[in-house]
């Protein structure tokens, strides 16, 4: 059959298209561009489908792509009959078309025309739907019917998503019926895909449970197919749109939608991405839905042993996570210390780093008390093994889980230890590196507990920076350095010259630069640690670094970077007057960096800034004219920008021709790219901006304006890791007015709001900006920022005092109600995947806000006490036995501090709230828990007096059992006996004839002197001095024991105030 003119023309043009002529090919599109904006080109090319007989099926495959493209820009402009015309020849094509490749492109036109008609009010084209059930129904041997209905449903997901949910049953029943074992393969696999564009499309809408009841045959389907990777790819990735689904329905299948996953993440067979790709499915479910997933407790016990047998039979490093993105890592292999070694597999994912990274998300998410136990037991399991690469596993796994399993992780730390420290003396050498590993996670994660165990970390570690491996070294300076961090200078002392040493001889002797950098931020910590004990050695190692802050080739500047951070921690650590000398230096390299185009070298730069703020004080100041306008315009910086798409991205097949190619269209050609390092530097400048404002004085407020105003405009910036930055930073702007017009502190009473506002009006002014950027950070949807925000605020309040709070209490109050009973933004924008009421594990959000109403009290005193009653419930409810240690321990010890700072005006809640509460926490299993239980009940007795002496005989009671606890057993243990002992020095205070002496004195001496709240000692010191002036018999009675205390308190090792030391001298002759 002969075609028109039109239609000739037109096709000895797509003709040009198909032919491998680069130069006529672009001729041929410039004669198309205007023929295709000419409405008569949509029946043209219709012409061209349907001529079978004389058109190639390239040149109609490409016919059926253009009319896809123009179809849009010129449908309306038909009237009634041509549409009507033109959508039953599409359907006579469909039903005709032998060509697969000719066939895809007319489902393309179908789809569009489908939605053209849907979003235009049309009919709806009911005949498509017509057409798409037959061809669905078509019999067994018309296999290409069958899938050629599923083409279509694939290609109209979004318009029956938006607009023909009336027809969700029927196209849910062509979907079950193509899921069944006895169809074609191809069938089953068009039905796959077209339900599951349609089932990620539909996540989050309540109509996906039509079509939730098809997953686990999608997955039986899936299953079958397992050797098909793009056909198990797409399974994975309508399972990972499925994750956050809300629905109940979806919930359901949580188990079968993991078993999948697992199988896929076990299959040898598969490609390491298809397997990245389940595991981050099982990641990704642990997530959304962390309380589901735990309750599963035979499907954590098959996950687990599934990662865990990964790490056992990978020859790779299980200490890679430390060195994955780090580039002195990746130039070391390079540079030939792995003969085997491959760059290009250091970006892919390998059986390791893919259970490693599942297995940090199920540890960080799922609740603690459904999955430490599994994973640490399974850790223990393998520590005890004769096989070097089931021992690699274990303490692999241990350190993997130390992040997310911190909490129990550390009351757990005596049985582990052991291990741990048996692996970092093992004969194998991966054994030895993941040792290393897990003590670095550990000691970054699970303090203070891990520093009781430092006499035998320190030595251990010190040795293994001798071993033959360069990974043992490095990951040996990260254990320094994470441990040392929190070190006191005792611990460290006995290590420190040789510590000292070895790592500057590393520095020097070695070649690696992934050693040396290590080594240097080992050094850092090791100075943070010893504090003023490190002065004999600043000069030696300012000396090192001054060599390492000249490098100026660009792949040193991260080794550059380290040694200008090591020369800020040693500021800190041995303080302005030590490091003077080196502070010009320091800041003229720092400087001198940022004219330097590297983001590392300004992220440490700021950071510099920021330690030499805090120590040098106001002798920075002179710094401020140049720095703080350089940094007001990083943080003022746009961190993404809009650029011209790849070519690729912008135009796809044919995309020269698409409705927007108009000359003066630019839609959709450009894509926003964000610049992740630069993010890091906006943050670091805003770190650094902070401190200034917080060290420098007066000579600040000159700058305070435009502070204020870039850090409001990027307290709206998109990125949390932006926003929590500035609620940190925003509280510092007030100090600097308060240097300014209050000589350093405002002088406020607290509850007072009848005197006069003692804050300036500069002051004023600045706390209600601050306070207004704070609450409005509040209301985040990020935890981390919210957190932040909350402790602002708090700072701030406690600051300034009650005139500063008034204008927010409301608000604030309000916003701490929202979030002690989890119905803030941050914590409702979790909820809602299908997840059942459960008790979560701790969270820094419901910290904050605990703290901040302890804020409250502070500054408001008895006024709290209209307020106290929205809140006692509310905080009560964490103290459940339910709930975890460290919120019960944060229940009752925000309950101290109302008491503590309300005094006499709890009494009415001390039968109904106070005195359970009490009783409850000094029976708890948590140190930490009966710790602040026995403050509580200590600070309660004090300022409720007579009103309590009844039930003195209950609360000893409760206190009895805890004198027995052993101090060595921790720090939370050492501190809970101390709390029982100033808790019963306050009950003698208050009133001794309700004790009895002869049986509780005695107890009370044998625990003293104390061990670790040294805040205590002007409470138990007060106590026994009172009771020597008053010469109680009871206390004549234990001069000996009471001459032993003075004596340990007096002595130079002892952490006794020396005011205190001064009256127990006085003392001691008395006791003679």
């Amino acid at each position: 059959m002969a075609i028109s003119a039109d239609a000739l023309q037109l096709s000895n043009l797509l003709a040009v298209l198909t032919q491998p002529d680069t130069e006529a090919i672009r001729q041929a599109e410039l004669a198309l561009k205007p023929l295709l904006k000419d409405p008569r080109c949509v029946p043209a090319l219709v012409e061209i489908l349907k001529a079978k007989d004389s058109q190639p099926p390239p040149v109609r495959h490409v016919a059926g792509i253009l009319l896809r493209k123009r179809l849009a820009g010129h449908y309306s402009k038909f009237d009634l009959n041509t549409k009507t015309g033109l959508k039953a020849e599409i359907l006579l094509i469909l039903s005709q078309e032998p060509e697969r490749t000719v066939r895809n492109g007319i489902v393309g036109v179908a789809a569009s025309l489908a939605k053209l008609e849907c979003g235009a009010g049309g009919t709806s084209w009911p005949e498509l739907f017509q057409f798409i059930a037959a061809a669905a129904a078509a019999d067994g041997q018309q296999a290409e019917a069958r899938e050629l209905a599923f083409w279509l449903l694939s290609e109209m997901t979004e318009t029956i998503g938006v607009h023909l949910k009336a027809q969700f049953q029927p196209i849910a029943g062509l979907f079950s019926n193509a899921l069944v074992p006895t169809e074609d393969a191809k069938v089953q696999k068009a039905a796959v895909k077209a339900l599951g564009q349609l089932l990620s499309f539909l996540a989050d809408e309540p109509e996906v449970e039509v079509f939730a009841n098809l997953i686990p045959p999608i997955l039986q389907v899936a299953s079958q197919q397992a050797n098909d990777e793009e056909f198990v790819s797409t399974v994975l990735d309508v399972l990972y749109d499925l994750a956050y689904s809300p629905s109940q329905a979806v919930g359901l299948h949580l188990v079968s939608m993991v078993h999948f996953a697992l199988e896929c993440v076990k299959a040898q067979s598969l490609e390491m991405g298809v397997r990245d790709s389940a595991a981050l499915v099982i990641a990704t479910l642990a997530e959304a839905k962390p309380k589901s997933f735990g309750k599963e407790e035979a499907l954590v016990a098959q996950v687990l042993e599934v990662l865990f047998t990964l790490i056992e039979n990978s020859p790779d490093s299980a200490a890679g996570a430390l060195f994955e993105s780090n580039p002195a890592w990746r130039q070391d292999l390079e540079d030939g210390q792995d003969p085997d070694y491959d760059p290009d597999e250091m970006d892919s994912p390998t059986e390791t780093s893919m259970a490693q990274g599942t297995l940090d998300m199920l540890a960080c998410e799922i609740p603690k008390k459904y999955i430490f136990q599994p994973a640490v037991s399974r850790c223990i399991q393998r520590l005890s093994s004769p096989q070097a690469n089931h021992r690699k596993a274990g303490i692999a796994g241990l350190g993997v889980i130390a992040e997310g399993c911190s909490e129990p992780l550390r009351e757990y730390l005596h049985e582990v230890m052991p291990h741990v420290l048996n692996a970092a003396r093992d004969t194998d050498a991966q054994v030895r590196e993941c040792a290393c590993f897990c003590l670095g996670q550990i000691s970054e994660h699970c303090q203070p507990e891990v520093l009781a165990y430092s006499e035998q970390i320190l030595p251990i570690v010190f040795n293994l920076l001798d071993d033959q491996t360069v990974a043992v070294q490095a990951t040996s300076c990260y254990v320094l350095e994470m441990f040392c961090e929190r070190l006191e200078p005792d611990a460290v002392r006995p290590l420190l010259d040789s510590l000292v040493k070895k790592l500057a001889g590393m520095l020097e002797a070695t070649t690696k630069r992934s050693v040396q950098e290590m080594a240097v931020a080992a050094l850092a910590a090791t100075a943070v640690a010893a504090e003023e004990e490190f002065t004999p050695y600043v000069g030696g190692v300012a000396t090192l670094m001054t060599k390492c802050m000249a490098l100026t080739e660009e792949r040193l500047y991260s080794l550059r970077g380290r040694a200008l951070e090591c020369m800020g921690h040693m500021a800190i650590a041995v303080g302005r007057d030590t490091f003077r000398p080196y502070f010009q230096a320091t800041m003229e390299c720092a400087c001198e960096g940022l004219t330097r185009d590297s983001t590392d070298l300004h992220e440490f730069a700021y950071a510099v800034f920021a330690n030499l703020a805090k120590v040098m004080k106001e002798e920075f100041a002179p710094a401020l004219p140049e720095l703080v306008p350089h940094l007001v315009q990083v943080i003022g910086t746009d961190e993404g920008q809009l650029e011209p798409a790849e070519e690729e991205e912008k135009t796809g097949d044919f995309g020269a021709f698409d409705d927007s190619d108009d000359e003066d269209e630019d839609g959709g050609n450009f894509v926003l790219h964000v610049r992740t390092a630069l993010l890091e530097v906006k943050k670091g400048a805003i770190t650094a901006i902070g401190e200034m404002a917080a060290h420098t004085g007066s000579a600040f407020c000159q700058h305070l304006e435009a502070v204020m105003q870039v850090l409001q405009k990027a307290a709206s910036n998109w990125h949390p890791l932006i926003k929590s930055e500035v609620a940190d930073a925003m509280p510092n702007l007030v100090i600097p007015s308060i240097s300014a017009y209050h000589n350093g502190e405002i002088q406020w009473t607290k509850g007072d709001l009848a005197c006069a506002n003692p804050m300036s009006a500069h002051t004023n002014a600045i706390v209600s900006a601050v306070l207004t950027e704070l609450l409005a950070l509040v209301k985040d949807d990020d935890k981390t920022t919210v957190a932040k925000a909350c402790e602002g605020v708090q700072s701030v309040i406690e600051l300034c005092g009650p005139h500063a709070l008034m204008p927010i209490a409301n608000e604030s109050m309000q916003c701490a109600h929202d979030l002690l009973t989890k119905s803030a933004p941050c914590q409702v924008s979790e909820e809602g995947y299908g997840e059942p009421e459960d008790d979560d594990d701790h969270d820094i959000v419901t910290q904050a806000a605990c703290d901040l109403v302890g804020g409250f009290c502070r500054v408001m005193g008895a006024q709290f006490s209209t307020y106290l009653p929205q809140f006692l419930p509310v905080v009560c409810e964490y103290a459940k036995s339910s709930r975890p240690p460290r919120d019960r321990s944060m229940a009752i010890g925000w309950l101290s501090e109302v008491a503590q700072e309300m005094e006499g005006a709890i009494l009415e809640h001390w039968q109904g709230v106070f005195l359970p509460a009490i009783m409850a926490g000094l029976s708890d299993p948590s140190d930490d828990v009966r710790r602040n239980a026995a403050f509580c009940a200590g600070v309660c007795c004090e300022h409720l007096r007579e009103n309590v002496v009844d039930v003195y005989p209950q609360i000893l009671s409760g206190l009895e059992p805890l004198f027995s606890v052993d101090p060595s057993a921790g720090e939370s243990a050492a501190a809970c006996l101390d709390n029982v002992a100033a808790c019963v020095a306050r009950m003698i205070m208050t009133s001794p004839t309700h004790i009895p002496m002869p049986q509780v004195l005695p107890a009370l001496l044998k625990i003293l002197p104390l061990r670790t709240d040294m805040t205590e000692n002007e409470t138990v010191y007060k106590c026994l001095l009172g009771l020597i002036q008053m010469n109680h018999p009871d206390a004549a009675a234990q001069k000996g024991e009471l001459q032993r205390i003075f004596n340990e308190a007096v002595s130079s090792e002892s952490k006794v105030d020396d005011e205190t030391k001064e009256k127990l001298k006085q003392a001691l002759p008395a006791l003679q």
